[in-house]
């Protein structure tokens, strides 16, 4: 007795009567195809979804950190570059209802300008400063003072020991300004430090006291690293 022939199934019927002719098989390979589209499709869903819910790691503690080192590495070569040229300056000073200016030359090995108060023109003073003092010119003269920055934060217009307040300091760097902001406390006053640069020059540094009775703008063109 004869066993009895299995059937295929509709499926698999279907799929060899697909498969006989050209146009069948092209059907197929469609149909192929966009099952593998649908289920790539849901895998992505699935990962979105699975992302979703686990959010960024954080920045590590480390990174403000690292972020403060290499920001004060980049105001280090600024400050050499500074230190190490020549330049011409102009200083704006407030200070207690007084106003000053100071302009001038600062050469490799003396400083050269004039000083002005509350804007009297017949106060201007002419002054020279080398390593051997701080003279005032008089003609074809030159007289030693100690007054030429009387009234006013020294420290503030010595640039290595402005450098040297600034280096003390916690640093806050404005990410949408191209400078490094500082902010300093002492027992006194409080006030805030801004510097300007330009490529790889400082081209302006700004000390203002939050009660605003200080305000220092200090600001240097021509800098060049030697005398021409």
């Amino acid at each position: 007795m004869k066993k009895k022939e299995k059937k295929p199934s509709q499926l698999k019927a279907w799929r060899m009567k697909m498969k006989s002719t050209p146009r069948g098989k092209a059907i197929l390979k469609l149909i192929y195809w966009a099952i593998f589209f649908i289920i790539l499709f849901l895998l992505f869903s699935v990962a979105s979804l699975f992302q979703s819910d686990n959010p960024p790691v954080p920045v590590t503690e480390d990174e403000p950190i690292k972020q403060e080192q290499d920001t004060k590495k980049s105001l280090d070569v600024l400050e050499s570059e500074l230190l190490s040229s020549t330049y011409r300056y102009q200083y704006y000073i407030e200070e207690n209802n007084n106003s000053y200016f100071f302009e001038g030359l600062k050469a490799l090995d003396h400083i050269e300008g004039y000083k002005s108060y509350n804007g009297i023109s017949s106060g201007v003073l002419r002054y020279y400063i080398d390593q051997s003092g701080t003279y005032e010119i008089k003609g074809e003269e030159k007289v030693l003072i100690t007054n030429l920055y009387e009234g006013l934060q020294k420290n503030f217009l010595n640039l290595e020991s402005l450098f040297q307040i600034m280096n003390q300091l916690p640093l806050m760097l404005d990410q949408s300004n191209s400078y490094p902001v500082y902010t300093a406390k002492d027992a006194n006053y409080q006030y805030t430090l801004n510097i300007s640069k330009e490529g790889t020059v400082i081209t302006d540094i700004s000390i203002v006291s939050l009660d605003n009775l200080s305000s220092y703008l200090l600001s240097f063109t021509d800098v060049l690293g030697e005398e021409e």
